[in-house]
């Protein structure tokens, strides 16, 4: 993951540190492998809201979740409004800590709790704004998070 740093002693000691990653070598991967996706999850906030802007400019890679010191509501919901208004549905909005792909299946549920509201202020905020949140809208976007690495080539900004 994207920010870690692990101990003096190495990797067997552990790897939970956390540290403000340098984004460049992920900028060189995705510039020189422009027809390969890359799923990118960064450890620190300060990170991700990084990783986001040059997202914006480079479909390659897509956000996918946050990671576990991160995985806090109001930090989840924090970097989940954050990437809705710079991304759109281009990033998979699963925040998850989970170590073991069991753990996902009930976490997936707190992420819904999480990400419904965002979204529906989202939709209200668009509306609000006269720019009309037809059912086919909301249809386009559901499906946008069902499968968000067909949906690399351009963000989707509101």
């Amino acid at each position: 993951m994207i920010g870690v740093r692990c101990s003096e002693s190495g990797p067997a000691s552990g790897c939970d540190a956390v540290g403000r990653a340098d984004l460049r070598s992920l900028e060189n991967l995705c510039r020189t492998f422009p027809s390969n996706r890359f799923l990118v999850s960064v450890l620190s906030a300060r990170t991700s809201t990084s990783y986001a802007s040059m997202r914006e400019n480079s479909a390659t890679s897509c956000p996918s979740a946050v990671g576990w010191f991160m995985n806090n509501p109001s930090i989840v919901e924090e970097i989940t409004r954050e990437r809705i208004e710079m991304l759109g549905a281009s990033f998979i909005p699963q925040h998850s800590d989970a170590r073991v792909l069991e753990q996902v299946i009930y976490k997936w549920s707190n992420t819904r709790r999480t990400v419904a509201p965002i979204l529906s202020n989202a939709y209200r905020l668009l509306a609000e704004d006269g720019r009309g949140v037809t059912r086919a809208t909301f249809s386009a976007m559901s499906r946008a998070y069902s499968a968000p690495t067909q949906n690399l080539d351009e963000p989707q900004r509101h």
